[in-house]
């Protein structure tokens, strides 16, 4: 009822044996997978734009940079910049050293070499795709500040963008409160219509 097609897409997770370079083709094999069917549908062949909320967030943003054939990125409390000190210190604090080792597809060592973790990491792969942040200020598993700082970045770049913070707003970016997702829909929705040329 918003004029354009949703297709909803799933991705495997990162484990000893998927890494971001398999997820990154499972997105590719949607999109082409999607395009194949739009003669059968009466939809576009091509000129897609992509969203995605958290893990599926940092995956929009790395497919729309790196992969060149999006016409916009929407990202609700996205991680970005996976070697960030909040990100080093959300890891310590949870345990969860591995999950972007997995990511990368090897084990990011101490020495302070982070190569492996740029080369999976939004901010350090931005190519000219508009792209709208979304972020609650309160979400407690990716700080505020990765979206903020991604922001200031594709400012920076002369990126088409726009930031949103929900405030009061955990880690659902308010997707659980009726009013608050109707919002975030709004605004994804005029999004996409406007650069949807």
């Amino acid at each position: 009822n918003k004029g354009f097609v949703v297709a909803n897409v799933d991705y495997r997770y990162a484990n000893d044996s998927v890494s971001a370079k398999d997820l990154l083709a499972d997105i590719d094999a949607a999109v082409s997978y999607v395009s194949k069917k739009s003669g059968k549908y009466g939809y576009s062949k091509n000129g897609y734009h992509i969203v995605g909320i958290s893990a599926g967030a940092h995956l929009a943003l790395l497919y729309g940079y790196t992969k060149k054939n999006m016409k916009s990125i929407t990202a609700l409390c996205a991680p970005s910049r996976l070697d960030s000190p909040e990100v080093l210190e959300f890891r310590k604090k949870n345990g969860r050293f591995d999950i972007i080792d997995k990511l990368a597809g090897t084990k990011i060592d101490s020495s302070g070499d982070n190569s492996a973790i740029i080369k999976i990491s939004p901010f350090s792969n931005i190519s000219n795709v508009p792209t709208l942040l979304i972020h609650g200020d309160a979400d407690n598993v990716v700080n505020v500040s990765q979206s903020q700082n991604l922001y200031n970045e594709l400012k920076r770049k002369g990126v088409e963008t726009k930031l949103i913070i929900r405030e009061g707003k955990a880690h659902d970016v308010g997707m659980n409160t009726p009013e608050t997702e109707i919002q975030n829909i709004k605004d994804i929705t005029e999004w996409i219509v406007q650069h949807n040329k």
